[in-house]
């Protein structure tokens, strides 16, 4: 990726042109009303770092010191065939955001809700899409630690991706055991990805999501793309091969980094948490119900007393916790069953920290 913005400007120019016949300057003066005096135009996302296609959007972030309103979501265009979305924020809004992404760096707690999950993922794009974006028009903006922000926007994504990791790489172990050959494999599959996007992004690399980490190694990291060649497709055989592709996984993710995934660190660290779900008779039917997640599923009979078991323990109660393997083999797979469908949780009591999961290497937030 070319470091120059002047060049790296000319190049999305040039690639907008050839996707969609729309210029840089119709993009401007499409924004313009949103613009407050002094406000840059930052662009990010695949189109900017040199990814994307044709049905790529272009982000940008309209923002300045004196910018007078802000929206945290972005505002749809539409020129010619080029879909943009513009986020317009003022750089004290910008600021905070940095300084809680610090503050969720500095602390135990586990990241995913913060920053990570679904409903937030876009945080993390946002403060990539600033840091390591190209200035379209305007200044710039200009932090007092510029080179400060790009060390938190990537640490956050490393951390996040290395919990991410974590629960997928237990999530695998739990469905062999649960003699789920195909989870296992899908699982640990995931705890591959998510341990290269980490280390892409620890290489110095802007965050795009999973969807492009093919294309990422192919062009920016070949080295990683040897790593990731095994598991780019599942065994034809899950049921005979799963054990063998688990193990050759989480060996890559630990290769990658120093993070202890055996199932036994695992199980200690982690914990089932209950949501809302209760046990209801119907008849001769046992139902367990979700209230939140407006849904419920009809129990087999040991499915019924393996959730009763876990129940007498005080499991029913609303964020009860307990041990993975409590209950046997049948109530871990109810619960691994559960948690695929969303409504139990895995409890991590604390977060991936940056020095254990780089190990020896050093750390700097």
């Amino acid at each position: 990726m070319p470091t120059d913005n002047a060049q790296r400007r000319a190049t999305l120019d040039s690639r907008i042109k050839q996707f969609h016949d729309v210029s840089f300057e119709q993009v401007l003066s499409e924004i313009a009303y949103l613009r407050d005096a002094g406000d840059s135009v930052i662009a990010g996302g695949s189109l900017a770092y040199g990814l994307g296609n044709h049905l790529s959007d272009l982000d940008l972030v309209v923002g300045g010191p004196t910018t007078v309103d802000s929206t945290g979501i972005p505002l749809e265009h539409f020129i010619g065939s080029l879909r943009v979305d513009v986020w317009k924020l003022a750089q004290g809004l910008i600021e905070k955001t940095f300084g809680r992404a610090e503050e969720a760096l500095m602390g135990d707690a586990p990241l995913l809700g913060s920053f990570g999950d679904v409903d937030h993922e876009d945080e993390l794009k946002l403060m990539h899409r600033i840091v390591f974006g190209i200035v379209v028009d305007g200044p710039g903006l200009e932090f007092s630690r510029d080179q400060r922000y790009q060390a938190v926007a990537s640490s956050l994504v490393v951390r996040e991706y290395g919990e991410r990791m974590r629960t997928s790489a237990l999530v695998a172990q739990l469905a062999l055991q649960a003699e789920r050959p195909l989870a296992a494999v899908i699982s640990s599959r995931l705890a591959v990805e998510e341990a290269l996007n980490a280390t892409v992004i620890d290489r110095g690399l802007p965050f795009t999501g999973d969807k492009w980490l093919s294309e990422r190694l192919a062009s920016d990291a070949t080295d990683l793309a040897a790593v990731y060649e095994p598991f780019r497709q599942l065994p034809d055989e899950p049921v005979g091969e799963a054990p063998t592709f688990v193990d050759a996984a989480l060996t890559a993710c630990s290769r990658s980094w120093r993070l202890d995934l055996s199932l036994e660190a695992l199980l200690a660290a982690a914990s089932w948490r209950n949501t809302d779900l209760q046990l209801f008779g119907v008849g001769d039917e046992k139902l367990l119900v979700s209230a939140q997640s407006g849904a419920l599923w009809d129990l087999t009979e040991s499915e019924a007393e393996a959730w009763g078991a876990l129940a007498g323990a005080g499991a029913e109660e609303p964020g009860a916790t307990w041990d993975l393997q409590a209950g046997g083999v049948d109530a871990m797979t109810l619960c691994l069953r559960l948690h695929e469908e969303g409504v139990l949780d895995l409890h991590w009591p604390e977060g991936v920290k940056l020095e254990d999961l780089k190990g020896a290497r050093s750390v700097q937030v």
